[in-house]
C-alpha cells in the first residue's frame, strides 16, 4: 500500500514523467534554512524546494504542448482509471518541477485556466464523495493531488487565484460539501492524518483566495472559518491549522476580529510567537508553511494597536524590516510607519536603532510616493 501524502513532502510514488524531467530534489519547508536563497512565494504552499539550484534552462521545462495533452486526457478519461490518477499526479508534480527555480509558474497557471481545470476536478470530487474518497487508494490519492494542486498554484499565481475565486460553484462545494464530508468521517476507520491534511488544504485554498479581491461570500465564509477556529483546542499538532484559520478571518473581516479580540487571544499569541521565530531564525518559512510576508500582510489589515500593545511585536517588525526580502520589507515598513504615526514610544524605539531608522527614512520616501499615487 502506498504511503499517505503529508503536506510536508512529496507523495511516496511520483510519476514516471516527473522523475524524467525533475533535475533537483525537494525537501520539507519545515526545516531551518541556512540562508534565504529561496524563491519568494507569497502564498500558503504545502511544499517548496530550498536547494541553492539557480540554473534552469528551457530543456528543463515541461513543454506546454505536453501539459495540454495531459489536461485533455483528464477531461476524457474515466475517473476510475489508473491513467486518470497518473494524469492528476503529473499536473500536481508540475509545481515541484518548476517552482524550485521559480520558473514557469505563470505559464502553467495559464494552461490550467485555459483548460478549465477547476470545472474538471469539481466533477471528479463530486463523484469521489458519492463513492467514498477512501473507498480505494486511487480515489484517495487523486483527491489529494487535486486539492494540493489547487493549494499550490493558488499560492503562487495571482492569475490562477482569481480564476479559482471566480469558480464559485467549486469554492462553495469545497467549503460546504467536501468540508462537511471530511469532518464527519469516522477517524477510527480512516487515517486521521490524511483527513486533517485534506481539511487543511481546503482552508489553505480559501486563505490564498482571500489575498486578493475575490468573489467569496464573505459572511458565509467567515462564519464557516470562524466556527472551525473556535472548535480548535490549542495544541502543538494543530498550530498550522489554527494560524491559517486566523489569517483567513483577518483577511475576510479584520474589523470584526478586532472587535472580538478577546475570543482570539490564544491564536494571536501563537501568531506573534511564530512571527518572532521566523525573523529571529532568518528563515522564510517554518513548520507552519506560512511566510513572514503572509503574516505581516494580514496584520496590516488590523488596527495598529494590536502591534503597539507589546514591544516584542514591534521588535519583530523591526527585525523583519532590516533582514527581510523586498516584499517583506515593504510590509514591515507599512507596519512601522503606522506605529510611528500612532505612538511616540514606538518612534523612540525605532530611533534608537540607528541602522533601522536610517533605512526607514530611505524607504519612507517610496512609501509616501505610493500613498500619493
Amino acid at each position: 500500500m502506498a504511503k499517505f501524502l503529508d503536506y510536508s513532502r512529496r507523495p511516496a510514488s511520483a510519476s514516471t514523467v516527473a522523475t524524467t524531467w525533475s533535475h533537483s530534489t525537494s525537501v520539507s519547508i519545515g526545516h531551518n534554512v541556512p540562508n534565504r536563497h529561496i524563491p519568494v512565494i507569497k502564498g500558503d504552499v504545502n511544499f517548496i524546494n530550498t536547494n541553492n539550484t539557480t540554473e534552469f534552462t528551457d530543456d528543463d521545462a515541461v513543454p506546454s504542448h505536453y501539459i495540454k495533452e495531459v489536461l485533455d486526457r483528464i477531461a476524457q478519461l474515466s475517473i476510475n482509471s489508473i491513467d486518470y490518477e497518473d494524469a492528476l499526479e503529473f499536473i500536481y508534480d508540475l509545481f515541484y518541477m518548476h517552482s524550485p527555480c521559480n520558473q514557469d509558474d505563470s505559464r502553467i497557471g495559464r494552461l490550467l485556466i485555459e483548460h478549465d481545470y477547476c470545472s474538471i476536478v469539481h466533477h471528479c470530487l463530486i463523484e469521489y464523495i458519492k463513492t467514498g474518497i477512501f473507498s480505494n487508494i486511487s480515489s484517495r490519492r487523486s483527491t489529494q493531488f487535486i486539492l494540493y494542486t489547487l493549494w499550490n498554484f493558488s499560492g503562487i499565481s495571482i492569475e490562477f487565484r482569481l480564476y479559482l475565486s471566480n469558480n464559485q460553484k467549486l469554492i462553495q462545494f469545497l467549503l460546504t460539501n467536501l468540508l462537511d464530508y471530511l469532518k464527519n468521517l469516522n477517524t477510527e476507520q480512516y487515517p486521521i492524518a490524511v483527513i486533517n491534511n485534506l481539511i487543511q488544504s481546503i482552508i489553505s485554498i480559501v486563505h490564498n483566495i482571500t489575498l486578493n479581491k475575490n468573489h467569496l461570500n464573505i459572511e458565509q465564509t467567515f462564519h464557516i472559518i470562524n466556527q472551525l477556529l473556535l472548535q480548535q483546542e490549542p495544541r502543538k499538532t494543530n498550530e498550522r491549522f489554527r494560524i491559517t484559520l486566523l489569517l483567513c478571518l483577518m483577511n475576510l473581516n479584520s474589523k470584526q476580529i478586532y472587535q472580538n479580540i478577546n475570543i482570539y487571544q490564544s491564536s494571536f499569541k501563537l501568531l506573534f510567537h511564530l512571527l518572532k521565530k521566523i525573523v529571529q531564525q532568518e528563515i522564510l518559512m517554518i513548520s507552519t508553511g506560512l511566510s513572514a510576508w503572509i503574516i505581516a500582510y494580514a496584520l496590516n489589515k488590523m488596527p495598529i494597536d494590536i502591534i503597539l500593545m507589546d514591544d516584542n511585536r514591534l521588535y519583530s517588525f523591526i527585525i523583519l524590516f532590516k533582514r527581510g526580502m523586498r516584499e517583506e520589507k515593504l510590509q514591515a515598513i507599512i507596519t512601522l510607519d503606522r506605529c510611528v504615526q500612532k505612538s511616540i514610544h514606538a518612534k523612540e524605539i525605532l530611533e534608537k536603532d540607528t541602522t533601522c531608522w536610517n533605512l526607514f527614512q530611505q524607504y519612507k520616501i517610496f512609501l509616501d510616493n505610493e500613498e500619493i499615487n
